[in-house]
């Protein structure tokens, strides 16, 4: 706790900057060009705020994500997955927060499962499920933020089955799902629920925009599948009425196919998926206004069974034409931060100057790293372990400034 509660003592605070709803504390000014940032303090109510600025045009800065212990299943925290990217030896993170939503406890083995997209690299390691709440940047370094679909399938001699889910709990809903060797040594299955398919012959790791040819090496019942390391497992419901599932047999053959659409998805090389869409085009969300103006009394920084109105830690992820925006509210601490309702996160995104943002998780696991150190409070007194992260990196040749 101590640890938390003091380090912001060694922050470089060179100025304080009276803004719309409140002071902005600007912090690290020569950390490296393009990038500035600096801490909120919101007056409308008691909100402290986290905020990473980066310029769009540097080339030097990127986007980036990263997955829990390189895999679906598990836990780390925001701190180690930036160790483990630093490793890689031609980038730096300079910045990282906490990323999607998830399974946070076990959930029968479950546990570091996404809800929403992410891709990493160039790899689909999970589709999109809410369309409206994901970003990517692409090879090009164009951002996108329009409605996103998996479109996939998988042929087999005369038939096509459709396929819903990429490395997801069988539980959510999927009738058909893929796991690869992403997710983690085996599907966590039950044996009474579906089918398994082992197949061979893809080429990994999975992109968008994918077709390769497969051939199905075993079917199982049993549930629980190892994954091959250079296949995968294709999952069907025991329930699935569908004339292409008989034709999976030891030594049939076919087609996968994905892609993302609208197309310009598929090339995009980081991408992570949240919940809810806050902003479009500059306008909040009119769920969030329709829920703000009927509530019928606002007490500031309550906490609330309708997490939209409850005052809570906050991680967001904003952009404009210019700029892309890293922010973290602090929360659950009432004499120093209580925390934000979505629609007032969503309106302190529009001071800061974006037009354009989704809501990532928050709670215990908001969290906001500065070169290896925490400068936030989380609300748990500590770094919560959490599924994946966001990052902003910079190319090692550029140098950068190492936080005191």
């Amino acid at each position: 706790m101590h640890k938390f509660s003091t380090i912001v003592c060694f922050l470089l605070i060179t100025a304080t900057v009276a803004h719309a709803g409140g002071e902005k504390e600007v912090l690290f000014p020569e950390l490296t060009p393009g990038l500035h940032l600096y801490r909120y303090n919101w007056d409308v109510e008691t909100c402290v705020l986290y905020v990473a600025e980066m310029s769009r045009t540097e080339p030097t800065l990127h986007f980036e994500v990263a997955l829990a212990n390189a895999q679906v299943l598990g836990k780390e925290t925001v701190r180690s997955m930036a160790n483990r990217r630093n490793q890689r030896g031609d980038r730096r993170v300079l910045v990282a927060t906490n990323g999607g939503f998830g399974v946070l406890g076990d959930m029968r083995g479950y546990g570091g499962v996404l809800e929403n997209l992410h891709i990493q690299d160039g790899e689909l390691i999970t589709q999109p499920t809410d369309a409206e709440a994901c970003f990517g940047v692409t090879n090009t370094g164009e951002f996108l933020s329009s409605p996103v679909q998996m479109e996939a399938s998988i042929q087999i001699g005369t038939h096509t089955l459709p396929l819903g889910c990429i490395n997801q709990r069988r539980l959510d809903g999927c009738q058909v799902t893929l796991y690869t060797p992403r997710l983690g040594e085996s599907t966590r299955t039950n044996r009474r629920r579906g089918i398994e398919a082992i197949i061979s012959g893809l080429s990994l790791p999975l992109t968008a925009n994918y077709a390769h040819p497969y051939r199905v090496e075993q079917v199982s019942r049993d549930g629980n599948s190892v994954i091959p390391r250079d296949g995968a497992i294709l999952w069907m419901n025991a329930r699935l009425k569908d004339p292409s599932v008989p034709q999976f047999s030891a030594g049939a053959s076919g087609t996968l196919k994905l892609a993302l659409s609208p197309p310009e998805w598929n090339h995009v090389q980081h991408a992570i998926g949240g919940r809810l869409r806050l902003l479009k085009d500059g306008k909040i969300n009119e769920t969030l206004v329709k829920m703000h103006n009927e509530e019928k009394r606002h007490t500031p920084g309550k906490r609330t069974p309708i997490l939209n109105l409850s005052h809570e830690p906050r991680t967001a992820l904003g952009y404009n034409a210019d700029k892309l925006f890293l922010v973290v509210a602090d929360g659950r601490q009432p004499k120093y931060s209580t925390g934000l309702a979505l629609y007032e996160l969503a309106s302190i995104l529009i001071e800061l100057g974006a037009t354009e943002a989704i809501n990532l998780d928050g709670g215990s696991s908001s969290t906001f790293v500065v070169n290896d150190t925490v400068i936030n409070k989380p609300s748990g007194q500590q770094e919560r372990d959490v599924l994946n992260a966001v990052f902003i990196t910079v190319d090692k040749v550029a140098g950068t400034r190492r936080v005191p």
